[in-house]
Order: C-alpha cells, then sequence, then structure tokens
C-alpha cells in the first residue's frame, strides 16, 4: 500500500472535528432524609440538585458504596431532558430490599449516559425492615410541584422504527469489524488493495476515538456509529464483486 493513500485514508477519516463536550455545573445542595441512619425498604431518599448547562442533560440520583453504584433492588425517579439554562430540581432512588450505602452522587449525563459532571455527599444509610418512617423535610413537597425547564419531547408516531433503527446502527459497529478482518485475509488483487485501504481508514478511525476519548471527549465514539454504515456497505459491495468474478472465470 503507497503511503499516500495510507495518508488520504487518514486525513478522511480525522477530518471531522470531535464535538466539544457540554458545559456542565452542578451542586447536590441537599438531601433528605438527613438526620436518621436507618429507614424502611421503600422509603425514597431526596435529593435537591442545582444545575448550570449550555446543552440539554438528565439530571439523577444514585446510590453508592465503596466507589461503586448498588444496584441490587435498586428503582428511582429518572429524569427528563432539562433544556440549557439554570435552575434547580429533585431526584430520588429507592431500595425494596435491605441495603447499605455510604456515598449519595447527582449525576449530570446525557441519552447514551455520558456523564459531563458529578457532585456528591458522604451519608451512611441503611435500609431495614420495621425502620420508622421519617418526615419529609419541608422542601422536598414544593420542589417537586413546581415548575421545570425540561425538553418536552414530541409525540412519537414512528418510535417503533426509530427504535429499530438504532439498534440496527449500533449493530452495525461490530458487523463492520467483523466484515474488514473477511475481506482482509480473502480478498486480493483490486479488490484486495481496495479493502487494506479500508482496514488502514478504519484502524485511523478507531485510534482517533480512542486518543480523544482519553483526552476527555464523551462524544467521539459516535463517528464509529454513523460511519459503520459506510465501511459495511463498501466491504459488502467488495466481497460480492469478489464473488461475481470469482463465478464467471470458474
Amino acid at each position: 500500500m503507497k503511503p499516500q493513500w495510507i495518508a488520504l485514508a487518514m486525513i478522511w477519516v480525522t477530518s471531522a472535528p470531535a464535538q466539544p463536550t457540554p458545559n456542565v455545573q452542578i451542586e447536590l445542595a441537599e438531601i433528605d432524609p438527613a438526620g436518621v441512619p436507618t429507614v424502611a425498604p421503600h422509603t425514597p431518599v431526596y435529593g435537591r440538585i442545582v444545575y448550570t448547562t449550555d446543552a440539554p442533560v438528565r439530571l439523577v440520583l444514585l446510590p453508592y458504596r465503596n466507589g461503586q453504584p448498588v444496584l441490587d433492588g435498586l428503582y428511582n425517579s429518572g429524569s427528563p431532558r432539562y433544556a440549557p439554562g439554570s435552575g434547580e430540581t429533585i431526584a430520588w432512588f429507592a431500595f425494596d430490599e435491605p441495603q447499605t450505602i455510604d456515598e449519595i452522587r447527582a449525576v449530570a449525563n446525557d441519552f447514551y449516559g455520558n456523564v459531563f459532571a458529578e457532585d456528591s455527599i458522604v451519608r451512611n444509610l441503611n435500609w431495614r425492615e420495621g425502620a420508622p418512617k421519617p418526615q419529609k423535610a419541608a422542601w422536598v413537597e414544593p420542589l417537586k410541584r413546581a415548575g421545570k425547564d425540561v425538553i418536552v419531547e414530541p409525540p412519537a408516531e414512528y418510535g417503533w422504527f426509530a427504535t429499530v433503527v438504532t439498534q440496527l446502527f449500533f449493530l452495525l459497529v461490530p458487523l463492520s469489524v467483523g466484515l474488514q478482518i473477511h475481506a482482509w485475509r480473502k480478498l486480493d488483487g483490486g479488490p484486495g488493495r481496495l479493502a487494506r485501504l479500508s482496514g488502514y481508514a478504519m484502524g485511523a478511525l478507531w485510534l482517533f476515538v480512542i486518543l480523544t476519548g482519553v483526552a476527555g471527549s464523551n462524544l467521539s465514539p459516535i463517528w464509529i456509529v454513523f460511519l459503520s454504515p459506510l465501511f459495511v456497505l463498501f466491504l459488502g459491495a467488495l466481497l460480492l464483486v469478489a464473488r461475481t468474478r470469482r463465478r464467471r472465470f470458474a
């Protein structure tokens, strides 16, 4: 493979700039219950979250123990998409079984789970059968009823279709890698050279995503999702052409 072709492939993959990480700041201002060590299962823990963001975000409250999220028996409030701006909101979680935590975190993330900001309060709290029900703090109900600056999604007339397309895009990522390995090993001649050019381009893409991810970009992996269909189409066409040629001259 000529060096200029390798360089062109790398330029093609890396020419698109990485999306900037949103500027998000959050503060876990208060939690409730605040003064009891033990509560009964299904007792929610509320968090008052103060935020500033320049992009839509979701704000959730999560329990931790020894630095790891505690998921067994967990259920929580979820989150709408908050519009860019500043404000405060409330989130909660609870357990449906006995559990123990030592930290509560407020997390700002997006639809894909990319975390933009966190804040936490160290707090030992146990869920045990028979524990008394604590009284809610005065700020909980007013904040639950308060209006929130959220993005209301339009009715999804084709929600099932969008879900299928989204899942298909993600499935094309491993498919493109598998096709690339197969084409690299099986094709020769002109199709083989094109398959190797595609391989260098794919390698450059993955290297770009890894390096930008290490540098702190949460959005760079989206380029793999967007470009994988192109690799699948290109490699599929190469394999089809090579198969047709073999049949013609057999």
